[in-house]
């Protein structure tokens, strides 16, 4: 008997170690299952929140840039073109002319280029994404440094297209069926995201950043008097009433900008209204006496060149936080040809400098040729367009 409870005995203990060792190998299975679920979903959460930079075509470019540096250097020869506009697109300068979208780099090699013959062309940039469109005609196309995403063509006339830095653009053309207007916004891949037509005339279009909201800027006379108002709609919301309404009386405002957090710039001929579309009120920033000679906009202010009325030259540049107070002012002397914002930075252009601006009252003045018409800030340096070349200076 002694020697079958000892066997039983140990036959029991035998079993309970195999079931032990069972329990441990399934919650070790089980362990190993749920950080490898995690991680999975980690991964595809990194990869959903940063598509934009991970995305084959984004990878692409950034094996060019590496690969490629492109030919030439500044100055660059632009004589005999009609250059519309230059801008900045992620760490290009980018110029329309009446034939084509160039590419430059901080030496100014020309790194690519893409035909352009519009008639009359926007151009609207966010991001690495450019969006051209011929307003008047029904053509657009979206392009990145280093290939066009999409070429299209709308059913109506182009009046106005926004771009954000996620490729999502919105175009505004003359309505179909008898409506005055009606407005698209599009993924980068063409897929339509929203559409809306209205009886009402809207001449601006402007889309948020987070390609959530669409607002429109529309004119109305109204017993003689000329009002503005501005319409925010949301693109994700089966309510099709307007998030909120801004009605600017009397006054002509003529463009609509984002910046960042929802606050939405209308920019009019004495100052401009800073809508903020969470509770859809706005403050208004219209000094007295004073004229608007241009604007820049950027991610949390924005600059507005102004000049006294009956002044011929000299003037002041004056930054605006969102919530539409000022925050710093820059005055300049000769004629204003031109501001830009890049990088959190201002660039001033006048007939005889270039200026990057601060809080701290200006930085560097840097005396430029007097045919200077546009200038963008590319790190440390201005680059200029006159009449005949592009040239970089440096604004340390």
């Amino acid at each position: 008997m002694a020697v079958a409870d000892k066997e039983n005995a140990r036959r029991t203990a035998e079993m309970k170690r195999k079931r032990q060792q069972r329990r441990r190998r399934t919650r070790r299975r089980a362990l190993v299952r749920a950080v490898v679920v995690i991680g999975i979903c980690a991964i595809l959460f990194v990869l959903w929140q940063n598509w934009d930079v991970l995305a084959p075509d984004r990878l692409l470019d950034r094996a060019q840039d590496l690969i490629g540096s492109g030919t030439g250097s500044y100055p660059v020869d632009v004589s005999g073109l009609t250059v519309h506009r230059i801008a900045r697109s992620q760490n290009y300068t980018v110029m329309l002319s009446d034939s084509h979208l160039v590419y430059y780099n901080s030496a100014g090699a020309q790194v690519n280029r893409y035909a352009c013959t519009y008639s009359s062309a926007l151009m609207r940039t966010a991001g690495r994404y450019v969006l051209l469109a011929e307003q008047g005609g029904k053509r657009l196309q979206l392009n990145t440094r280093t290939a066009t995403l999409l070429s299209m063509d709308t059913e109506q006339d182009i009046l106005s297209v926004a771009v954000n830095a996620k490729g999502q653009y919105a175009v505004l053309t003359h309505g179909p069926q008898g409506y005055a207007v009606q407005i698209k916004v599009y993924d980068r891949s063409g897929n339509l995201l929203y559409t809306r037509s209205r009886n009402q005339m809207a001449t601006e279009v402007a889309l948020s950043a987070d390609g959530k909201q669409v607002a429109l800027l529309s004119i109305q006379a109204v017993n003689g008097d000329l009002n503005t108002m501005v319409d925010v709609f949301a693109l994700n919301s089966t309510d099709t009433a307007t998030m909120c309404s801004y009605t600017a009386k009397d006054t002509l405002l003529y463009r609509l900008e984002y910046l960042a957090g929802g606050w939405l710039a209308a920019i009019g001929e004495n100052g401009v209204a800073m809508l903020d579309t969470s509770d859809g009120l706005a403050t208004v920033y219209a000094p007295e006496d004073m004229r608007l000679l241009g604007y820049a906009v950027g991610e949390e202010d924005l600059a507005l060149v102004l000049r006294p009325y009956g002044s011929t030259g000299d003037g002041m540049v004056q930054v605006i936080a969102k919530n539409g107070e000022p925050k710093y002012s820059v005055d300049f002397s000769g004629e204003f040809r031109h501001v830009s914002y890049s990088n959190r930075q201002y660039l001033l252009l006048t007939d005889s400098y270039v200026q990057r601006l601060s809080a701290a009252g200006g930085g560097t003045v840097v005396q430029v040729p007097a045919d200077g018409q546009q200038a963008v800030l590319d790190g440390t340096q201005a680059v200029v367009l006159g009449l005949n070349r592009l040239q970089a200076y440096d604004v340390k």
